[in-house]
């Protein structure tokens, strides 16, 4: 046997049968554990395809045997292939290596060491979750009176626990985004007011040579529009070459989502145009005459 130090390290799980069909997970190939898998019968594992392909990549691990460290001298028929599943987190990109045993086939020694570091029970409910605790708890409770029920969680907060540092960060970036987007609007809009009262001049003998209102609502939309329109250009290009640091912010959506980057740039573009509207609307409320005249 390998030392320690040079084992393999896997996660291994000890359930009963029904576990996987309880949480959904789907059994690929070969089988879910029964109640025949019981102490005295062979002992069987059921492991996951992340570990089926790390350790027999070119070969069917059904039928396989395996030995675990804390089981010297029992090998454990492989007997099904299931998916993989996401332990500590939902923006996990490694799947993890997963051997499950069962736990029918623990010797009352080794079950009660098990057992001593507590168990889960998975119960699956066709109607709100929250509302069966008290039926959960007093079936325990009729099994073993001396077993405390702690912990007790519905999946979606199992979920909302695992996901609640990523929220924070998500809404510090939202936040800040928010504000920074409020400042550029800020930004454009005076910069346009100042333009526009610096072309004054220019403004009035455009339109005491026959431009009418909208030629000059068009000059100067145009004109801000210009640094806007290369600004979200380069901004999109630097938000996809850093995107690969968020990966790990977000959950069901690709770090390049095509639809994400469109909607933000539409978003930045009519945030452009509406700072721009109320300058290029003051230019067409000027009065060429009397703008000739001051000058």
């Amino acid at each position: 046997m390998l030392p320690m130090a040079e084992q393999p390290e896997v996660d291994v799980r000890m359930i009963s049968p029904g576990y996987l069909r309880a949480m959904r997970v789907p059994v690929i190939r070969g089988r879910d554990f029964a109640d025949s898998d019981a102490t005295g019968r062979p002992a069987v594992a059921v492991i996951s395809a992340a570990l089926a392909r790390r350790f027999w990549p070119k070969e069917d691990p059904l039928g396989k045997h395996l030995t675990l460290t804390f089981f010297p001298g029992i090998p454990r028929e492989v007997v099904g292939i299931v998916g993989d599943v996401k332990v500590d987190s939902l923006n996990e990109t490694r799947p993890v290596d997963t051997i499950y045993v069962a736990a029918s086939q623990l010797t009352p020694a080794v079950g009660e060491a098990f057992r001593s570091f507590g168990l889960t029970l998975t119960v699956r409910t066709k109607s709100d979750p929250h509302g069966a605790i008290s039926a959960v708890t007093d079936a325990i409770q009729q099994v073993g009176p001396d077993i405390p029920v702690t912990d007790v969680l519905s999946m979606d907060d199992v979920i909302a626990q695992s996901m609640s540092p990523q929220r924070f960060n998500m809404l510090l970036l939202a936040a800040f985004a928010g504000l920074a987007l409020l400042l550029a609007a800020v930004g454009i809009y005076g910069v346009l007011s100042y333009s526009v009262r610096r072309r004054v001049r220019e403004i009035g003998i455009r339109m005491a040579l026959g431009a009418s209102q909208s030629d000059i609502l068009r000059l100067v939309v145009g004109d801000g529009m210009k640094p806007i329109l290369i600004g979200v250009a380069i901004g999109l290009t630097a938000a996809v070459a850093l995107s690969r640091f968020v990966a790990s912010l977000v959950f069901g959506v690709p770090p390049t989502d095509p639809l994400t980057f469109t909607v933000v740039a539409l978003l930045l573009v009519m945030v452009g145009i509406v700072a721009n509207t109320f300058p290029a609307y003051r230019a067409t409320r000027v009065e060429p005459v009397r703008t000739l005249r001051e000058e």
